[in-house]
């Protein structure tokens, strides 16, 4: 019988409501992908078995292969900015055995790989804050402070689990950091460190594996395990105090929750094998669905708050399509002059994205102000036909240093020619970036 570390049980009701759809789209490869990320609103990377990493640069509406110059299964990827990345493959017949490392300066057009210098230690999973602080992590972890030159080994607690795989690592800054892992029929664990991974305390929560965590803000987190032998359901784990304490709770659902990612702050999304799980009351309760053409997925991400992606077996990729019905898909037509949207996410740090329709051909700019009326950035500059747009904010991309946190804002200003007198509109919202 599996035993609970922890049983804070919180009640569940199950919800269900409208529920979007996820639709195949076509991919440029049949092996098995198991992790999905993007960068920003355009360039997403998705990895898996014999080398494979595939990238699109139009937000999801085409991928291709790129040359990896491997056959060995890609364990995980991670990327810092649409140029620099990072991917874990195992090499397990040449000596020395153990884990290579992809580096890509070129958003992965090249990859170098490098032998992580700890031989037959198989990392799975890799972070990176920026292009020196980075970590890996096993049954060890490791962290860097000179981009991978040299690895210093993390230290655990003296907890009888402390030293199960690490599946997931999550850094929020420089000192505050999360992980995820554990074995199967074991122990599911979140570990967490407040001095940039040189220290992990343990925290065993569930009876099977963790394989990823939803971090909203450093104090409110939360995760999904699951039995893959089906005896025991789906385990809602959460903490609301920053990982210091842990709620689990047995959900009433079969099933591994392999990846996890919310759309906005209520509505999230679980790929789960066979099943997709889904919430809308911000995690609180969960409903199942059957995955399209019954392909199994196994990680699933959302770029903004109306494109997500999901990846699994064979290759095969979805495409998150919202409710039909709901208001935020509603399109403009020409009898509704203009609207901008608020920012999402908001605060960010440090891309966000900014979306807007018109509903005539219009001259649109868009620009990025500080507090004291500075202009930041310039956005859009250009006649635009009728329809909805979305454009990024990267705060990084804006000097050498970047810019400071605090409140910005950004303007909408539309010129309408074709009206007897020119028709200007102006309208401004707030946005908040968090270093």
């Amino acid at each position: 019988m599996k035993k609970l570390v922890i049983v804070n049980i919180l009640f569940l009701s199950i919800n269900i409501y409208s529920q979007p759809q996820w639709v195949r789209i076509d991919s440029p490869t049949n092996n098995l992908l198991r992790k999905i990320v993007f960068a920003d609103s355009l360039n997403g990377w998705a990895c898996g078995l014999n080398g494979t990493i595939i990238h699109t640069s139009d937000g999801g509406d085409s991928w291709i292969i790129q040359n990896t110059n491997t056959s060995d299964p890609v364990i995980d990827i991670h990327f810092i900015d649409n140029q620099n990345g990072y991917a874990l493959t195992w090499e397990l017949n040449n000596p020395p055995l153990g884990t290579n490392m992809l580096k890509t300066t070129d958003g992965g057009i090249n990859w170098i790989k490098e032998f992580i210098p700890i031989e037959t230690e198989f990392f799975r999973s890799v972070f990176f804050l920026n292009e020196q602080f980075g970590m890996i992590g096993d049954r060890f972890t490791y962290y860097t402070t000179n981009g991978g030159t040299n690895w210093n080994l993390s230290q655990r607690d003296s907890d009888i689990v402390a030293n199960l795989p690490f599946l997931q690592i999550q850094m929020l800054n420089d000192s505050l950091g999360f992980a995820c892992g554990g074995v199967l029929d074991n122990s599911g664990i979140i570990w967490k460190t407040t001095d940039g991974g040189r220290n992990w305390k343990t925290n065993g929560i569930s009876p099977d594996e963790i394989f990823e965590i939803v971090i909203f803000d450093s104090l409110n987190i939360l995760a999904l395990s699951g039995d893959p032998e089906y005896l025991y359901g789906v385990g809602l784990i959460k903490s609301s105090d920053g990982g210091e304490t842990w709620s689990y709770e047995e959900l009433p659902i079969n099933a591994v929750c392999f990846g996890i990612d919310f759309r906005n702050e209520l509505e999230g999304w679980s790929a789960a094998g066979y099943k997709i799980l889904f919430t809308n009351d911000g995690g609180n309760s969960w409903s199942e669905m059957d995955t399209p053409d019954s392909s199994a997925v196994y990680d699933v991400q959302f770029v903004n708050d109306r494109k997500g992606f999901a990846c699994g077996q064979d290759g095969v990729l979805f495409k998150y399509i919202p409710d039909p019905n709901s208001v935020e898909q509603a399109t403009v037509s020409n009898e509704i002059d203009y609207k901008l949207f608020q920012n999402y996410p908001n605060p960010f740090n440090p891309v966000t994205s900014i979306q807007y329709a018109i509903g005539s051909r219009q001259f649109v700019q868009i620009k990025v102000y500080d507090l004291l009326g500075n202009e930041v950035a310039t956005l859009v500059d250009e006649e635009k036909p009728a329809g909805r747009y979305e454009v990024e904010f990267n705060a990084n991309q804006i000097s050498k240093t970047g810019i400071s946190s605090g409140v910005y804002f950004y303007r909408l200003k539309l010129i309408n020619s074709s009206v007897a007198s020119e028709k200007v509109t102006t309208e401004t919202k707030k946005m908040i970036y968090l270093k």
